[in-house]
């Protein structure tokens, strides 16, 4: 499968991230960046999460009736740095409007609610429970296709990269869209520089335990670096977001959104359907400026996240 270009991507991630438009936008960008790479089975999806990205990319289509807010865990504990989304499924119904046009061969993720939550999207062949500080429980060879937007929170970034490799079939390709230090500039400088004006309490806020997961962040020339000593070669580099989008992304409606949960959970279906159509339309209006992947607003800065489609160095 080759990922389609001219897609409306914006349209379809805010339908899934509507009380999160800057998700939806991020998100969007991820995909508008890979348009025109094509998926080979045996293909993985690492850190799969609740299937939905990769649901999405690959054609899916979701109904009006379906977002991630409505099957989440305690939003008390939002603000005590839990994931609120790593919930059990309970009443969890992912209402699908297209069916994607292809399938993944293997999703794995550390969380089983969020497996549990991509199974019922019948996308993926096999699913499969994983930590992947540890070994990946697959043979040499295995996948011609690795997706992954998760190496850089790794602890044994460099083991991980190695085990990508071993797994990767010889004419195979792994895509990783990886961080860079330029994601956690904004909270270091709040932190070092503004701290006394705006208070800690300010900026744990809208940080939230975010930073925490940056277990390994790198320039490009250090993602280079760890790639080559894992016998990964880059093939190509694709940006797909900016600096601007990264500062909308910072804070966005993150801060608030468990109360915005709240409340749009508290509608009578019917209610909050309208409601959300309305917002969707207004989010897209606000964000199609900034739905391209090169909007900088004429300034040149490092690009917080890179996707490298790299391959085996035989």
């Amino acid at each position: 499968m080759i990922i389609p270009s001219e897609k409306n991507w914006l349209r379809d991630f805010l339908n899934i991230y509507w009380l999160r438009p800057e998700n939806a936008l991020w998100r969007a960008l991820n995909c508008k960046s890979l348009e025109g790479i094509e998926l080979q089975p045996p293909s993985l999806d690492l850190s799969c999460g609740d299937g939905v990205f990769s649901f999405t990319l690959h054609g899916g289509k979701f109904k009006t009736a379906y977002d991630v807010f409505k099957d989440t865990g305690d939003l008390n504990k939002f603000y005590e740095n839990a994931d609120i989304y790593n919930a059990a499924p309970g009443e969890y119904i992912p209402a699908i409007e297209t069916r994607p046009n292809a399938s993944v061969t293997v999703g794995t993720d550390w969380k089983q609610h969020l497996l549990d939550k991509a199974a019922m999207l019948d996308f993926y062949e096999t699913l499969v429970l994983h930590d992947n500080n540890n070994p990946l429980p697959f043979e040499d060879d295995r996948f011609n296709t690795i997706y992954s937007n998760s190496v850089y929170w790794v602890e044994n970034v460099d083991s991980h990269l190695s085990e990508i490799r071993r797994i990767l079939a010889p004419d195979g390709k792994a895509i990783l869209q990886l961080k860079t230090t330029a994601i956690s500039e904004l909270f270091e400088t709040l932190r070092i520089d503004y701290a006394d004006q705006l208070g800690t309490d300010f900026i744990d806020i809208i940080d939230r335990g975010r930073t925490d997961n940056h277990a390994h962040l790198h320039d490009d020339s250090g993602w280079t670096d760890k790639l080559a000593d894992a016998g990964l070669k880059i093939v190509e580099r694709r940006l797909s977001v900016t600096w601007v989008h990264l500062r909308m992304w910072d804070i966005g409606l993150r801060p608030i959104s468990p109360h915005l949960i709240r409340m749009a959970n508290s509608l009578p279906d019917e209610q909050r359907k309208l409601i959300k159509e309305d917002w969707i339309e207004t989010w897209e209006r606000l964000l199609l400026p900034f739905y391209n992947i090169d909007f900088n607003l004429d300034q040149q800065r490092s690009p917080p996240e890179i996707c490298y489609v790299v391959e085996p160095i035989n």
